[in-house]
């Protein structure tokens, strides 16, 4: 990381150096706010704004990706080698990744095929279905 950000003219400062062991360690996709928490709950003094424009530029340098969105907050995570699908649970307020390399590519294919191409990965809000004793029987 310290030599990407160097051919870029930057430093690997403290602040950025805990933003980033947040990211290496989430589990789940981080907005800005979740990331600043989760580096001051380890005792960084990085502030918003530090923690929004190195996610944005790790974005812009394809290391990172904005994975969801949920009205104007973005859900970052560092790029994988393998493709995932990000859920967005609108009633239980929570995303949940799938990882599954067949679904990605029929949707990159269904894409490709009306001339589209994946930008920024999968996003999808999506929402509980009713418990099963309110479903319809067949």
């Amino acid at each position: 990381m310290a030599q990407l950000l160097k051919a870029n003219g930057l430093l690997f400062n403290a602040a950025r150096r805990d933003v980033l062991c947040v990211l290496l360690r989430a589990s789940a996709p981080l907005d800005v706010d979740t990331t600043l928490a989760a580096a001051r709950s380890d005792g960084s003094h990085v502030s918003r704004a530090a923690v929004s424009r190195f996610l944005n530029l790790l974005t812009r340098l394809g290391v990172a990706e904005v994975a969801a969105r949920r009205n104007a907050r973005r859900f970052f995570r560092l790029k994988r080698q393998t493709q995932t699908i990000s859920l967005s649970c609108v009633r239980e307020n929570r995303i949940i990744e799938v990882r599954d390399d067949a679904l990605v590519q029929a949707v990159e294919h269904m894409l490709h095929g009306r001339g589209y191409r994946l930008a920024e990965g999968i996003d999808f809000r999506i929402e509980p279905l009713a418990a099963s004793s309110d479903r319809p029987k067949a």
